[in-house]
């Protein structure tokens, strides 16, 4: 199996030689952010407003949230939410959805357009291009795809890389389902937890990582 510990930021990574660190994701984030743009670009008009994998969200609404969440600088993400949260509400999460609406009111031509200029621009090297954004992008574009029954293409180091933080920071339930199932993705060559082995596909897992329905995991207790 691939060794994936090395792919994350130094704080998460073993004990060793740390010559090999890398946090740019560049290249793979704008490859993803590309193929969301596409899967989205054959989309019938009542695809567009069919259901996410995001409860309460339209595939509409995740294409906004990728559009605010990864397109936005670092000054824009606070400056957004704080104006959203401050004195509106108490849960910051509903200030999210709130930006996220706001930007999916773009016509579908304009969210592609928009989705693939962040795309380009992270290709460029401007703005964030850490772990972080490519979870948003990895995670989100199978919130979209998913439900549709389409295929997000991911490369096996960025579904496994993404796997690996998740598993780091999962909520106690999945952190303990972990700790006796190891989960192996058969066609990414990665797998996280430790106990007898679980196979399925990197997507199956990852939507259960990110407790997601579909997930091969949650299927299978």
């Amino acid at each position: 199996m691939a060794d994936l510990s090395k792919y994350l930021p130094l704080s998460q990574r073993r004990v060793g030689d740390e010559s090999g660190a890398n946090s740019n994701w560049r290249d793979y984030l704008a490859t993803t952010l590309t193929a969301s743009a596409n899967l989205l670009a054959g989309l019938t008009a009542e695809q567009w407003e069919s259901s996410s994998l995001c409860k309460g969200w339209r595939v509409r609404d995740v294409a906004g949230h990728i559009v605010w969440r990864v397109g936005s600088s670092n000054r824009e993400l606070v400056s957004t939410a704080t104006r959203a949260y401050f004195g509106h509400f108490i849960n910051p999460n509903r200030a999210i959805d709130v930006l996220s609406r706001a930007a999916a009111e773009a016509t579908p031509a304009e969210l592609v357009a928009q989705i693939r200029q962040i795309a380009a621009s992270k290709a460029a090297g401007y703005g964030r291009h850490g772990i972080t954004e490519l979870t948003e992008a990895v995670v989100h574009g199978l919130d979209l795809a998913h439900p549709l029954g389409l295929t997000l293409p991911v490369a096996p180091t960025v579904s496994g890389a993404v796997a690996l933080r998740q598993s780091l920071i999962a909520p106690t339930a999945i952190k303990a389902i972990l700790r006796v199932r190891t989960l192996v993705a058969t066609d990414a060559d990665w797998c996280v937890g430790r106990g007898p082995e679980l196979l399925g596909t990197a997507e199956a897992h990852l939507l259960f990582l990110f407790g997601r329905p579909g997930g091969l995991l949650a299927r299978s207790l």
